[in-house]
């Protein structure tokens, strides 16, 4: 990351005096040496005209390609300023999921009227995608893929590849089709240049290869090409081969996802697009609902503190612990909540292993139970010299973090269970419903040992 913004430090001076210079070739000719991820870093220091014009300086491969880089509030502006012809252009070598991908972020009116000057091949293409849901295979897909047809030489299919896979995005597996376009085989681009010039495909390549139905949940896209450790994979429609998904955009889809885990186990609301477009109202309506919910539950934390008041008022002391206690159990349930969602977005953990899962936790529990409750009791005891006091917190402590581990532990996968994602077990809502637990134990065990 430094040594990107290094070179972006090194091109703008020398681009800016080109500019004022008016030295289009010059330009040109830098742009060259750069990755179009820092050209389009690099354009984010210039005013909307002078982005414009240095846009029109790089071919359509170029251009398309920085586009593609670009924030999405950038691309709308820039795709809005630019002469209709070039936006045509580049619209049209935009990778088809890359179209899709910006097409999203757009108003249908605006989408129709993109779509109204493309290409009507490209049109067609993107309007077939836009129907899947984009958090599935088919909305992640991309429709250009290395592909030959059955019973032909392998010599025939290089030269087919020559003519058509010049501006594909990944040419290292290649699809064998029948005439209905179903998925027959796959070869590598190895075993199809190292075989026999007059081999039929069909005998080099590999029957046995594994699909994505273009209905499959991106998140489940994803676990099966890390499994498989393969950089592609064919995605079908009752057999019938309709795009690939490729390593970069499973990397797209964790990035996606693990964004997504963060902002509910926060209780931060839901991740809608680029924090530093958002405005503040935005944002803080995302927010209110959640933290209104965990008001209310904390109105039963106020509940309970009114109906055991004459617990503290005849020991004042108890008061002290009640923040080193809610503290603590949520911190733990938390721990244990955040585990299990990460172990269930990675398929460590199933749905089946619920009991497992608790037993171990269990177990846990009372091994980090037990030690806070020994320093939790020695601090009550020189705090208090009550050994009554220090063992009512002694014993709150043990009981308040076994509880909340094994809850951190097995609501996630009780969430999971019913159908709702288990990342809504967040930080803030086990905090909540541990709170009420504790201070539950803490004055019913009071009760008994001090007689209050």
């Amino acid at each position: 990351m430094a040594n990107k913004f290094s070179r972006i430090s090194l091109i703008l001076p020398e681009i800016k005096k080109l500019l004022s210079e008016n030295k289009k070739d010059e330009i040109k000719s830098l742009f060259q040496e750069y990755e179009p991820i820092e050209i389009a870093e690099m354009l984010k220091n210039f005013d909307l005209k002078e982005k414009v014009y240095l846009f029109s300086l790089c071919n359509i491969d170029l251009a398309a390609d920085i586009f593609e880089k670009m924030d999405k509030d950038d691309q709308i502006i820039l795709i809005e300023a630019i002469d209709e012809t070039r936006k045509r252009n580049i619209l049209d070598e935009l990778a088809p999921d890359e179209r899709v991908d910006f097409f999203e972020e757009l108003p249908e009116e605006m989408v129709a009227r993109f779509l109204n000057v493309m290409k009507k091949e490209e049109a067609r293409e993107t309007r077939e995608l836009m129907r899947y849901d984009k958090n599935t295979a088919g909305g992640r897909m991309t429709t250009d893929f290395a592909y030959v047809k059955e019973n032909i030489t392998a010599k025939e299919a290089l030269n087919n590849l020559r003519k058509t896979a010049k501006d594909l995005e990944m040419v290292y597996y290649i699809y064998i089709l029948s005439k209905n376009n179903k998925l027959v085989g796959v070869v590598s681009l190895k075993d199809l240049v190292l075989a026999e010039p007059e081999k039929i495909i069909n005998e080099i390549m590999h029957t046995k290869f594994i699909t994505i139905p273009v209905n499959m949940d991106q998140e489940q896209v994803a676990k099966k090409i890390a499994r498989y450790d393969l950089l592609a994979l064919p995605v079908v429609d009752n057999g019938e081969m309709k795009g690939i998904i490729t390593v970069d955009d499973i990397i797209d889809v964790i990035k996606e996802e693990n964004t997504e885990d963060m902002y509910k186990v926060s209780a931060a609301g839901k991740h809608i697009k680029n924090y530093m477009s958002m405005r503040p109202s935005f944002i803080a309506k995302h927010r209110v609902l959640y933290l209104l919910i965990f008001v209310i539950m904390d109105f039963f934390s106020g509940t309970i503190l009114k109906n055991y008041s004459f617990v503290v008022r005849n020991a004042i002391a108890l008061s002290f612990f009640i923040p080193l206690l809610m503290d603590t159990g949520g911190n733990a349930g938390t721990q244990a909540a955040t585990v299990m969602v990460r172990s269930l977005a990675t398929g460590e953990v199933k749905l089946k292993d619920i009991w497992k899962v608790l037993r171990k936790e269990f177990i846990v529990g009372i091994m980090v139970a037990v030690a806070l409750g020994i320093v939790t009791l020695f601090r009550a005891v020189l705090l208090q010299g009550n050994p009554f006091v220090s063992l009512t917190v002694s014993l709150t402590m043990i009981i308040t973090v076994i509880i909340a581990t094994c809850l951190g532990s097995t609501l996630p996968l009780f969430f999971k269970r019913i159908g709702v994602d288990p990342a809504l077990i967040s930080g803030p809502l086990i905090t909540s419903i541990v709170d009420i637990i504790s201070l539950i134990a803490y004055f019913e065990i009071a009760i008994h040992l001090l007689g209050s």
